[in-house]
């Protein structure tokens, strides 16, 4: 029996979008970090309005994904030597819990493999080293890692497309060793649209390689939506509940579900793999003064839920 997940709103540090988020409807609030946090976060507590934080219960912190033209992924951040920009997010995060008196998640993507992750020794052993004072500094805190797109490409930035370095199922082999170190204060991020990413582009290339067998696809070639549910397994702390179309970059991406079926089929997984942790719905808007698509997602999802509970398979 699963009970009524709790479903999370992502807003960046605008009051607006936050009531806006509020008015929706949500159990708590991801906030979307970005590069003016990297310029202010030593002075986060002065720069920023206190309301921003008090005005409604925070669960999760967001490590912004680009600051200075470059990629904020863990591998980049944790190898600096000055630990800085990242210490001020985990106590950003360790402010948020004093306020709001429980847990804070910050979440960061990584594009390691688990092969690499295991040979860059000397980043492993700083790594480590930096999260366990981080741990110690704010024993409110956990971190979750994230799952990411085979390949990042923004046209505007007239760069070539970087290809990830993952090969994106093994994530999870990566958060598994560091539980071995920290244990639950480490988890995964199961983020739905860039696992469907990673299923259309890795599926469209193993193919032109003839990779894919006739028969059933072994597990080290399957990048289904079940192969994902299955290797977050128990260690997952979140949800990006979100879609794409086209070639899921740029407007494409964090899309609402268009289909109801879609969306039910992912929460039967949810439910196959016996998962409990919230989700952040993670959707794109045209005005985020008035968050249409994020509305019909909920309403969606609670449609869903209501009916596997009129059936019998989901408490209250």
């Amino acid at each position: 029996m699963n009970r009524r997940i709790r479903i999370y709103a992502k807003a960046s540090f605008v009051p607006e979008e936050i009531r806006e988020k509020i008015n929706c409807g949500c159990d708590g609030l991801e906030y979307n970090l970005r590069e003016d946090f990297i310029k202010n976060g030593d002075c986060f507590e002065t720069y920023y309005p206190k309301e921003i934080f008090t005005m409604y219960n925070v669960e999760v912190v967001h490590v912004p994904f680009y600051a200075q033209g470059l990629v904020m992924n863990m591998e980049h951040v944790f190898q600096h030597k000055d630990p800085g920009p990242i210490r001020n997010v985990f106590r950003l995060a360790q402010y948020c819990a004093d306020i709001w008196q429980h847990r804070i998640l910050v979440v960061i993507h990584s594009s390691l493999s688990y092969f690499d992750f295991i040979e860059y020794e000397l980043f492993r052993s700083h790594l480590v080293g930096v999260l366990r004072q981080f741990f110690a500094d704010f024993p409110m805190v956990d971190l979750a890692i994230e799952n990411v797109v085979p390949m990042e490409y923004k046209p505007d930035r007239k760069e070539s497309p970087r290809l990830c370095n993952g090969t994106f199922t093994d994530l999870t082999d990566m958060v598994r060793w560091l539980r071995e170190r920290f244990g639950e204060r480490i988890g995964s991020v199961l983020d739905i649209c860039h696992a469907a990413m990673t299923e259309k582009y890795m599926t469209a290339l193993l193919a032109a390689a003839d990779f894919l067998p006739q028969e059933e696809c072994p597990d080290e070639l399957d990048y289904s939506m079940d192969h994902f549910f299955r290797a977050h397994q128990g260690i997952c702390k979140l949800i990006h509940f979100n879609d794409f179309i086209g070639n899921g970059y740029l407007q494409n991406h964090g899309t609402p579900f268009r289909d109801p079926k879609k969306a039910g089929d992912l929460l039967e997984m949810y439910r196959k793999y016996n998962y409990d942790c919230p989700m952040t719905l993670e959707i794109q808007e045209e005005n985020y003064k008035n968050c249409i698509n994020y509305r019909q997602t909920r309403a969606m999802l609670e449609t869903l839920q209501e009916s596997r509970y009129h059936s019998g398979t989901i408490e209250k």
